[in-house]
């Protein structure tokens, strides 16, 4: 064998251990979540049957330990096991303008879909009530913020995203991570489970998609949702990893409160859905922001290649 051969192979050789560490790295983040967010669901249920603990009280609890627990995991995988710098999964101290960006893209867009709807009589406002609204903010915004925008876009977005870029590129970061989404009930059902069980609780059954959803309609949400977030991930600026948990944040807010709330707070709104079919455009919501993400993506990375072209030089007269 040449010389320049065997170097090549040796190099080959050498490249896909450290993919292979990143791919184990990556679905150790994944599993992590999955890990937090069934003991997080399975401590709180095992809860509420021994103290008959009210919804909402449950729900808080569930988002302390889901946050705990998930934030904690990733951080310890990137300091021991990837031994980098948490910067590089996309987070920054100065969170201000990337969570004002994607804040702005999901209300912008959410105001855009479904004013459109009220417009064309799709869905009515019946009727707002303030005060009940403005609380729903400060709980609903809590609970989203600690149980699912902050863990789910660090370890996906984050940390899953990010090794598998930085191991095999970023459309199979894309495509891998998207996949991986829809399928946390994997891991969180049987969690949960064994959590229950162990703490003395009548165990749910356990289920890979939430109950009330068809598993089809809800891999095409995620999907599309998985998307968007990556989208707003890839935006070039410093803490693009907060435009992601600002726009889920943002999204999911908008689509409780038209739903009038969750189990444990009420939105204050009250909507008539004309046209049932309506409620498709949440998945409207999620694409069009996506397409939004792009193009600003797209828009920043081309304004940056031509500031940093070279001058052309000064020709002779």
């Amino acid at each position: 064998m040449e010389p320049a051969t065997q170097s090549r192979l040796t190099d080959r050789r050498r490249g896909a251990r450290p993919a292979i560490r990143l791919l184990v790295s990556a679905l150790f983040g994944w599993v992590c979540l999955g890990v937090a967010l069934g003991l997080a669901t399975g401590i709180t249920r095992a809860l509420q049957q021994h103290l008959d603990l009210d919804a909402l009280p449950v729900a808080l609890i569930q988002a302390v330990i889901m946050a705990a627990l998930a934030i904690s995991s990733i951080v310890m995988l990137r300091r021991y096991l990837d031994k980098r710098s948490l910067g590089e999964l996309g987070v920054d101290r100065r969170a201000a303008a990337p969570l004002a960006l994607g804040l702005a893209v999901g209300a912008a867009t959410g105001i855009v879909i479904w004013g459109s709807a009220v417009a064309l009589g799709w869905i009515r406002i019946d009727s707002v009530d303030v005060p009940t609204f403005a609380t729903f903010l400060v709980i609903n915004g809590a609970v989203l913020a600690l149980y699912e925008a902050l863990p789910e876009e660090l370890a996906l977005r984050g940390h899953v995203w990010t090794n598998l870029k930085d191991g095999f590129g970023v459309a199979a970061a894309t495509i891998g991570t998207t996949a991986l989404f829809p399928f946390l009930g994997v891991v969180v059902g049987p969690v949960a489970w064994l959590t229950v069980t162990a703490l003395g609780a009548e165990p749910a059954t356990i289920r890979i998609f939430p109950a009330g959803n068809d598993p089809i309609v809800y891999i095409i949400q995620l999907t599309l949702f998985g998307l968007a977030l990556v989208a707003a991930r890839r935006i070039p600026i410093r803490g693009a990893l907060f435009i992601a948990v600002a726009f889920h944040w943002t999204q999911l807010t908008v689509t409780r409160t038209l739903l009038g709330g969750t189990g444990w707070a009420d939105s204050g709104w009250r909507i008539d859905w004309v046209e049932p079919d309506a409620i498709a455009l949440v998945l409207v919501h999620i694409i069009v922001a996506g397409a939004l993400f792009t193009t600003i993506r797209w828009a920043l990375t081309r304004s940056r290649k031509s500031t940093a072209a070279p001058a052309p030089l000064p020709t002779r007269r």
